[in-house]
């Protein structure tokens, strides 16, 4: 796998989440094209970056990621409760 810029990924990331809202670790592998370990890797990074949040709320084993300010829209995870 060639060599990416790690700040493009991340920007592609929140991209992501700014069109789709909060999302699963899942969703970002499959838009960024991504593994689910190197895409849950990027997300940790950018939770500790304060770039995005976690949810209390997991669907499964998985947590729900946001960006500050998309909570009202966690409601759609609500059936999963």
């Amino acid at each position: 796998m060639p060599q990416q810029d790690t700040t493009e990924i991340k920007k592609r990331i929140i991209l992501t989440f700014r069109q789709r809202g909060p999302s699963l670790p899942v969703h970002i592998a499959n838009a960024t094209g991504l593994s689910m370990l190197f895409s849950s890797a990027f997300l940790s990074e950018l939770v500790s970056e304060k770039e995005l949040r976690i949810s209390n709320m997991k669907v499964g084993n998985s947590p729900i990621y946001y960006i500050p300010g998309q909570e009202p829209i966690l409601e759609k995870f609500s059936m999963h409760l």
